[in-house]
């Protein structure tokens, strides 16, 4: 059935009203199958440590002792300590840190001995926004959930081609039971 001509005027100004007024909503997969790329919005519940997988991530002791000899991503937790602007030796334990190319993760919350860290690397604007530092001052000593490529980077152990992460500010690390926590400094 044909509207009258009015009536279908009216409907697509509606309809163009309706359109203008919609937010762009992204519905992009990622890689492994998941959700939408906006990585703030998901959630997952973390069960333990030591596998590399999303509910049971290896952390920053898994990392540093692991032999690097492979391209695999895998996921990592650790408590954002600081940056390191071109090396570790210059590295930063402080919130008005400037270096947004990486930032540094640590078993513990509070740690400023690089010793105990690992460089994750932001290669992308992406990733600068959604992890660095300076971009994210209010999760300074907050805990993220990283996934990325065990890779040397600065020189050490680290994670590189970073590609999906979640902020877990007030989750504490020592509250999931580990599968091996090692030899973990608190």
């Amino acid at each position: 059935m044909l509207l009258p001509k009015r009536n279908n005027l009216q409907l697509r100004l509606l309809l163009c009203l309706l359109l203008v007024c919609c937010q762009k909503i992204d519905l992009t997969v990622d890689p492994e199958g998941g959700g939408s790329s906006d990585d703030a919005e998901e959630s997952v519940t973390i069960t333990g440590t030591g596998e590399g997988s999303k509910e049971c991530p290896y952390t920053v002791t898994d990392i540093r002792s692991m032999s690097l000899s492979g391209s695999e991503a895998v996921w990592v937790i650790g408590y954002m300590v600081g940056t390191a602007p071109r090396s570790m030796s210059n590295a930063t334990f402080s919130a008005d840190a400037e270096n947004q190319s990486n930032i540094l993760l640590s078993n513990d919350s509070l740690c400023t001995d690089t010793a105990h860290c690992i460089p994750i690397e932001l290669s992308s604007e992406k990733w600068r926004k959604s992890f660095s530092l300076p971009q994210n001052v209010g999760h300074f000593h907050g805990c993220l959930l990283v996934n990325g490529i065990p890779s040397r980077y600065l020189n050490r152990k680290g994670l590189r081609n970073v590609s999906a992460g979640l902020w877990y500010d007030d989750f504490d690390i020592a509250s999931v039971a580990p599968m091996e926590w090692g030899t973990i400094t608190f």
